[in-house]
């Protein structure tokens, strides 16, 4: 006997009926989401086109590495803030006979494709701060220090509006990468005072040099995120032996076995497993499964779960085998 679950917060479930029973066959529930950070991803890819190109000029005009470098970072945003944009349409999309866990995991892909941008990104910046190093140029530190202030506030404004989508790992990807933006845009500010005071050009290629590490950081953490939730690694923070102790906490739990748990998205995880019950009849078996819903659910966050249960006896003498058959008498 199977037990097949989903939690109420499992924002989508595709469930089949007898055609007898629903002449539809299927029915998919969906939960309305909020459009706020769609809205804010778009305004966010206009505001970083024309602080862009404004960098590209300002930094190409003033011979400073950092702006340029600033604009390389900035334009890795566009296609990060697209993809995110995108990936927020597909990820609520319903479930159907094809997808049937929907496409939870569009979030996720976006994340990593652009994770790989922004490290081939600060490659490049490395080596570029690395030409610089061996070639000195004087900078414009005016229009560094102008210019930077700008994209201080742009990617800030940015970073702040992202802030409240944080769990989800596809937004979270559009957040560092803003995040680094600024701090980016912080260092350019110094390192442009910093030229004024000591005159020394060296310091615009070693800005570069850090941004360049801000976003690999921040770039290698979501690969190695977004690579174990498409290899259905186990979740981030989730424990085997925690999920099996829990569950066997439950009254009437024997035994749990043969537990996978996955990640269906950023932000949901799926759990099966074998659970070993006494004989009872099937009324009893579902509290015991609500139960387990319930523990998984509430300690370790996972709402979809399929749970089947297997059946033992109570030590006892009742529980015979038949006798062997009585030797045939010869005729």
């Amino acid at each position: 006997m199977v037990q097949h679950a989903h939690a109420l917060r499992a924002g989508l479930t595709l469930a089949y009926n007898r055609p007898r029973e629903r002449s539809s066959g299927i029915i998919v529930h969906t939960h309305s989401h909020s459009h706020a950070a769609a809205w804010v991803v778009k305004t966010a890819v206009a505001a970083t086109l024309v602080l862009v190109a404004i960098e590209f000029v300002a930094g190409t005009i003033a011979h400073s590495l950092a702006l340029v470098s600033d604009a390389w970072h900035n334009l890795t945003d566009v296609p990060s803030l697209v993809l995110a944009a995108i990936a927020i349409y597909w990820e609520h999309r319903p479930p159907d006979h094809q997808k049937t866990f929907g496409y939870q995991r569009a979030g996720v892909l976006a994340a990593f494709v652009n994770s790989l941008v922004m490290i081939g990104v600060a490659a490049f910046l490395c080596y570029k701060g690395y030409e610089r190093v061996m070639t000195p140029e004087p900078v414009a530190t005016g229009a560094m220090l102008w210019v930077g202030v700008l994209a201080l506030l742009v990617n800030g404004t940015i970073t702040v509006g992202l802030a409240g989508d944080r769990r989800d790992l596809n937004m979270r990807a559009v957040f560092i990468h803003n995040f680094g933006d600024a701090l980016s845009s912080i260092g350019i500010v110094a390192g442009a005072w910093l030229i004024t005071k000591t005159g020394q050009p060296i310091i615009d290629p070693l800005i570069a040099f850090l941004i360049a590490g801000m976003i690999l950081w921040s770039a290698v953490g979501i690969v190695t995120e977004s690579t174990n939730i498409l290899l259905e690694s186990l979740p981030k923070g989730i424990s085997l032996e925690n999920v099996a102790a829990a569950m066997l906490g439950v009254p009437g739990v024997c035994e749990v076995h043969d537990v996978h748990v996955w990640s269906l998205g950023s932000q949901s995880c799926a759990l099966s497993c074998h659970v070993r019950i006494l004989d009872m009849p099937t009324s009893e078996s579902e509290i015991i499964c609500r139960l387990l819903n319930e523990v998984v659910s509430r300690e370790f966050g996972i709402t979809h779960t399929t749970i089947q249960f297997e059946h033992t006896h109570a030590p006892g003498d009742f529980h015979r085998y038949m006798p062997e058959p009585a030797a045939k008498k010869a005729p």
